[in-house]
């Protein structure tokens, strides 16, 4: 027989405490095996939810110059008067000069001065950007204008806005999408820096002398009611108004950029425009360009007025022509003329060979030569057409507007173009950059 006895009551107590002590621990490690299993799960969701919104932010983040791009053009529709000239936000000062200032003044920071004047000295870079702009691209719109003119309807296709279609032609390259559209392509940016500025150096004075001299005594009479001004005098203010525009957005900023990364050095200033994304925020001021250049088109409401035929028609001629001039750019920049030998008593001479250019030269001239700007069409149209009321004025600026908005449409797509061609291509030989 079993004799049973009750434990010490000391033994008792620290029994109960063990067995209290391990359910303790093992609701703790069923708590903590909880809080383990919760945290995963969340882990997982998010790493879940990260998977699927990377694709999303990488490509925001890859296009978000076009994102930014169609934000300003809808922006620009439904709310004109925002950023139109004399709007709001007062665009002629904002973003006309204060935009421009900002990529010009990146621009000064970023680009050697020995690279600036290398290219001053460019006679190929020069003779294609200029020769597109003030004698090929002007003949060519001539052209489809006569041609229009003649073989239109005088009811659908307004002489006004073909009055704006010469115009277009005769502008110079635009001053800064150039530079950011060759910058994201990976071309030569002090190319396309120094075109930009010797064009529209030249183009207050050789775009009124092709609009009324070359072009315009060969008219028919149905542009007579359009007739631009002639005399030199009435050009006076325009003169005045673009070179202060020039020097205080182009001359005034790169000067003073040169003059900071003299002082501190390309080297560390380049450092601190990388740190600070200065060339971010001069991509952005493109954009706020957009956004006025599209205020502007839709405040007057002289295109929505404007016939669908002539307004379609315009859209595609442009994007033809655009293509056309690029890729003829693309055509001569690559071409290669042999060597001719000639022979002059007994002795044999050799004229050197036209080699293609390198990339980064003929990038810019693919984005410089085509383009035009408003920076100067707009005033220009302003100040030849003087004396006509304003909806005159607004119909002949249609054609500009269209141009220069539809080329950095196009130029978005060369930037995709070029971009890939550099990751297919292998390392080429150098040539001479003239």
């Amino acid at each position: 027989m079993e004799i049973f006895s009750d434990p010490p009551l000391g033994q008792s107590t620290e029994s109960k405490k063990l067995k209290h002590a391990t359910n303790s621990e093992r609701l703790t490690r069923t708590s903590e095996n909880q809080e383990h299993d919760s945290a995963r799960n969340t882990n997982y969701k998010r790493s879940k939810s990260w998977s699927l919104l990377k694709p999303v932010i990488v490509w925001i983040l890859d296009k978000w110059l076009v994102i930014g791009i169609v934000i300003a053009c809808i922006a620009g529709y439904f709310a004109p008067d925002v950023a139109k000239p004399h709007g709001y936000i007062h665009s002629e000062w904002s973003i006309i000069y204060g935009a421009v200032a900002i990529i010009f003044l990146v621009s000064g920071l970023s680009i050697q001065t020995e690279k600036l004047l290398v290219h001053f000295s460019n006679w190929r870079l020069h003779f294609m950007v200029q020769g597109f702009s003030f004698l090929f691209i002007p003949t060519v719109f001539f052209c489809i204008v006569l041609l229009i003119a003649k073989f239109g309807d005088k009811a659908v296709f307004d002489r006004q806005i073909l009055a704006g279609m010469i115009v277009t032609g005769c502008i110079p390259t635009t001053l800064s999408s150039n530079i950011i559209m060759t910058r994201l392509s990976g071309g030569d940016e002090a190319a396309a820096l120094v075109s930009v500025t010797v064009g529209n150096l030249l183009g207050p004075f050789i775009t009124p002398i092709l609009i009324t001299n070359v072009f315009w005594p060969t008219m028919d009479r149905s542009f007579d009611n359009v007739r631009p001004a002639s005399d030199i005098h009435q050009l006076k203010s325009l003169y005045a108004d673009v070179f202060k525009q020039i020097g205080l957005t182009v001359l005034l900023p790169l000067t003073l950029g040169q003059l900071i990364q003299g002082y501190f050095g390309f080297e560390n200033t380049f450092h601190w425009v990388k740190k600070l994304f200065l060339n971010r925020i001069s991509t952005f001021c493109l954009t706020l360009l957009v956004w006025t250049a599209f205020s502007s088109c839709f405040a007057t409401g002289s295109l929505q007025k404007m016939p669908k035929e002539f307004l379609i028609l315009i859209i595609f001629v442009n994007i033809g022509l655009y293509i056309f001039f690029t890729s003829l750019c693309v055509a001569l920049s690559k071409m290669r003329i042999p060597y001719p030998a000639f022979i002059w008593e007994g002795k044999r001479f050799y004229v050197n060979r036209l080699k293609p250019l390198e990339r980064g030269v003929f990038i810019a001239i693919c984005f410089c030569a085509p383009a035009k700007t408003t920076g100067l069409g707009l005033p220009m149209v302003t100040a030849m057409w003087t004396r006509y009321p304003e909806e005159v004025k607004a119909k002949i600026q249609i054609a500009v507007v269209l141009y220069t908005i539809e080329q950095i449409f196009i130029a978005q797509g060369l930037v995709w173009w070029f971009s890939r061609k550099k990751k297919d291509e292998q390392p080429e030989d150098q040539h001479d950059p003239a």
